[in-house]
C-alpha cells in the first residue's frame, strides 16, 4: 500500500472540540464526492460519513473558502489518524486513531 492510499493526520484542539476530522483541499478526490455516504470503520465501530464543507473567510472577506470535514466522535487533540482505502470493499474505508 502507497502513501496515495492513506489520509492521516494530527488532531488539533479545534477539531476534537468540534468532533470532526478536517480534510485538506488537495486530498478531496481521496474521498467520495462531498456529501456522498460511505462507511468509515474504527475496530469494531462501523459508521455511515460524508465529507461535508462550511464556508469560511479566515483568510479574510475578499477571499471566501470552503473547509471540509468528516464527522467522528471521540477524537483528542494530538491523536494521528489514519484513514485507508478498504481495498476489499468499495466504498469503505478504515481509521485507526493513534494516541
Amino acid at each position: 500500500m502507497s502513501l496515495k492510499d492513506i489520509y492521516s493526520r494530527k488532531i488539533s484542539k479545534s477539531e476534537a472540540d468540534n468532533n470532526f476530522i478536517f480534510i485538506l483541499k488537495n486530498k478531496l478526490t481521496f474521498f467520495p464526492p462531498i456529501g456522498e455516504d460511505f462507511i468509515l470503520q474504527e475496530d469494531e465501530i462501523s459508521c455511515s460519513v460524508k465529507v461535508e464543507s462550511y464556508p469560511c473567510t479566515c483568510r479574510g472577506r475578499e477571499r471566501p473558502h470552503e473547509h471540509y470535514f468528516i464527522k467522528w466522535n471521540g477524537l483528542q487533540p494530538g491523536n494521528k489518524v489514519e484513514i485507508r482505502k478498504n481495498s476489499s470493499k468499495n466504498n469503505e474505508y478504515d481509521l485507526r486513531i493513534f494516541f
